[in-house]
């Protein structure tokens, strides 16, 4: 049986996550500012990143809108965020069900992989959309693991233990820490139903190798949660361990999950 413990799966004190936020960036960044670019940001705006994390995001923004403008970095755990150095960003230890936000204040908010943790995303999103000013834009980014699949050249025995052991860790992530793999489908709707306005979405997928990004993502996701995926039993301490070496391994191919990026609006007349 898998215990329910919701807190975050991954410990920012631990050497390796720093290093899986990185990864994560690695994989994420270029697409993310992609979008925000497309949504018409400008110098002089005022920006929220929400669940900020490693920072990458934040400090491109900081960028983006300067000189005039300026971005609030937010998370529960701000200790990376504390390495960026710029003159128009504000951090601030926030827990977005718990702690308010200030009303009508920002021309732009941005949530990257943070609803998907959050046992009501419903609540955090209509604080994010009440934060914007009238017009404002919410982007959030979230993912969808339906599509994660390992190249069928792979050898079927070693494809089905890493099969295996990839679906463990998504159990482990959604028991015991209330993760929803599957939120990235649902992110569009939820956005229209906070009472946001032209409401529209787009996915993104990347192949992933063995020794790349994508393969050392995995790597440190499933050494930080190894000891947790054998205690309850879903597959064997060999088989974890044998999946962790293959990320290091060429032969190694799988399709990402999708990264779903839904945006809507705060009405104008609001």
């Amino acid at each position: 049986m898998i215990a329910t413990n919701l807190t975050y799966a991954f410990v920012n004190t631990e050497p390796m996550q720093r290093e899986r936020l990185k990864m994560l960036e690695a994989w994420l960044d270029e697409g993310t500012m992609q979008v925000l670019d497309a949504r018409g940001l400008e110098p002089g705006w005022r920006c929220l990143e929400a669940g900020a994390g490693g920072g990458s995001v934040a400090a491109w923004l900081c960028k983006r809108v300067s000189p005039e403008g300026s971005v609030l970095a937010t998370d529960l755990d701000i200790r990376f965020l504390r390495e960026l150095a710029f003159p128009n960003l504000e951090l601030q230890d926030h827990d977005l069900l718990q702690d308010e936000l200030p009303e009508r204040e920002f021309d732009l908010i941005h949530a990257r992989l943070l609803l998907e943790w959050l046992a009501k995303p419903d609540l955090a999103l209509r604080r994010l959309a009440a934060a914007l000013k009238p017009g404002g834009c919410l982007v959030v980014e979230e993912l969808d693991f339906q599509s994660l699949a390992v190249d069928p050249h792979l050898d079927a025995r070693t494809r089905s233990v890493f099969s295996a052991v990839a679906d463990a860790h998504l159990a482990i992530l959604s028991a015991q820490h209330g993760f929803d793999p599957f939120y990235g489908r649902r992110v569009a709707g939820d956005l229209s139903a906070a009472g946001l306005v032209d409401v529209q979405a787009e996915g993104r997928a990347s192949l992933w190798h063995g020794g790349g990004y994508g393969g050392r993502l995995v790597m440190l996701t499933l050494m930080q949660l190894r000891e947790s995926i054998v205690a309850a039993g879903l597959v064997s301490s060999a088989d974890v361990d044998e999946s962790i070496k293959l990320c290091e391994e060429s032969r190694l191919s799988l399709v990402s999950p999708v990264t779903i990026a839904a945006w809507g609006h705060r009405p104008k007349c609001s």
